[in-house]
């Protein structure tokens, strides 16, 4: 911790001198002026944390140079303690007028002074701790999920005395915690990791009790399931996330320079929790409301027009860096048919259960989209027709080797495919691709359907 930086000011140079040497003992960063206006000056350019002024003096008085120090909005946070003479009441009222947070008497005892050092450090702590809270609210209340948890990786060891932390999202339905942020060295790299709940003893009774856990034992408790060296210390804490009456994470702490926390330290623990699950759960909603805009309802795959945006998009990128670039077009074969004799919610079954099978095959930068109907769009960047042919035929065969029960009968489902790409003649727009794509998928159809034309 950055020890608090102390501005002493007394026109007395012995008493500065011994003041200065026994402060500096105690661990404290130490300034002196000597006069009013200097401590003026210091204050405005080293800017203290406490300032430790005699009341009178020759230039400028101490009460003088308070009020100037509390006037100027760059230094009205900095605290002053004054020093004056034994039962001089009038000096105590004039002190505590112009500003100051306390005085102690002349002569005083150092053990005094320390005692009322140790005082307001605990309140110089405590308010720069609600000070870093404020910014770690505000550099948490981002809607964009990535911002969010930048902001916690930058911010929360500011308002919590940890070195390490990590923060899960809790899936009820699959029991399971997603990592969505961590300074562990050995878990910044692992990219998305899910883990069963019950592979994790300490986040398993977190999310059970909805209570803090805190361990001061870890490496003799039951919950210790990896290596030791992965911990800093022998004391770490499990937080839920809560919002409302339902849970949507924990967080995980350890590494403290005391090796224990205090009553207050649990406090903020408790706040930045309540801040991060606020943040995160208004972050998640604001992703499924994203998520719904450029969805389709009954498929899960993406609409007709987030498809064309990502077409256009990738369109220029081929364009540009002469890349390849390639669509698929796929249609359920004779859908009609199932919608009239099961009917139409065996229909919307048979088309989620291929968009499923389509989406499978598929990799983070490809787009699959309902294009209408029952008929489906593949956007495929960066591979070649021969490519996407080939991706095609491992969907049409694993639709076609599907079965899925409807009303206790098997039904199955087989599609016609046509593969196009941007590098084929005349492909001078999206839309010309589209067409190319469409026209092989009409030709597969007149060749007998469950095919793909390339």
């Amino acid at each position: 911790m950055t020890p608090i930086k102390i501005l002493l000011v007394d026109d007395e140079r012995d008493l500065l001198l011994n003041m200065q040497l026994a402060l500096k003992s105690e661990g404290y960063e130490v300034i002196t002026a000597e006069s009013g206006r200097e401590a003026v000056a210091l204050a405005r350019g080293e800017r203290p944390d406490l300032v430790i002024m005699d009341g009178m003096m020759p230039d400028m008085d101490g009460f003088t140079a308070c009020r100037h120090i509390k006037d100027d909005p760059a230094t009205a946070n900095i605290n002053v303690i004054f020093l004056t003479a034994k039962d001089m009441t009038n000096d105590m009222v004039q002190g505590l007028d112009s500003g100051a947070m306390d005085y102690i008497t002349k002569p005083f005892n150092y053990d005094e002074l320390f005692a009322r050092l140790r005082s307001f450090q605990r309140l110089y702590t405590y308010q720069k701790k609600l000070s870093a809270m404020v910014d770690f609210s505000s550099a948490i209340n981002q809607l964009d999920i990535r911002k969010l948890v930048d902001g916690v990786r930058a911010s929360l060891t500011n308002i919590i005395q940890v070195e390490l932390f990590s923060i899960f999202l809790y899936h009820e339905k699959r029991r399971q915690v997603e990592l969505i942020v961590s300074n562990h060295p050995y878990l910044v790299d692992a990219g998305e990791l899910e883990l069963d709940i019950d592979q994790t003893p300490l986040m398993r009774d977190v999310v059970e009790q909805k209570r803090i856990i805190h361990i001061s034992e870890f490496s003799k408790s039951p919950y210790l399931t990896c290596q030791r060296e992965k911990y800093r210390d022998d004391y770490a804490i499990g937080v839920p996330l809560i919002m409302g009456s339902r849970l949507i994470g924990v967080m995980n702490l350890n590494g403290n320079s005391f090796g224990f926390f205090n009553k207050p330290d649990f406090m903020f623990i408790q706040l930045a929790a309540e801040h991060i699950a606020s943040a995160i759960s208004n972050a998640m909603q604001y992703r499924r409301i994203q998520e719904m805009a450029v969805t389709d309802a009954l498929t899960g795959v993406f609409n007709r027009r987030h498809f064309f945006e990502q077409l256009n998009a990738e369109w220029e990128r081929f364009d540009r860096y002469n890349s390849v670039l390639s669509v698929i077009m796929a249609d359920i074969d004779f859908f009609k048919k199932v919608n009239d004799t099961l009917g139409h919610p065996c229909g919307d079954m048979v088309l989620a259960n291929t968009a499923k099978i389509l989406k499978s095959h598929l990799r983070k930068v490809d787009t699959v989209a309902r294009y209408g109907g029952e008929e489906f769009v593949i956007l495929l960047p960066e591979t070649t027709r021969q490519a996407a042919a080939m991706v095609a035929e491992r969907m049409r065969a694993d639709i076609e080797n599907q079965t899925v029960m409807w009303d206790g009968k098997p039904v199955r489902a087989t599609v016609s495919m046509g593969v196009a790409d941007a590098a084929e003649a005349e492909m001078a727009s999206p839309d010309f691709l589209l067409r190319g794509a469409d026209q092989k998928l009409y030709r597969a159809k007149e060749a007998g359907r469950n095919r793909v034309v390339w």
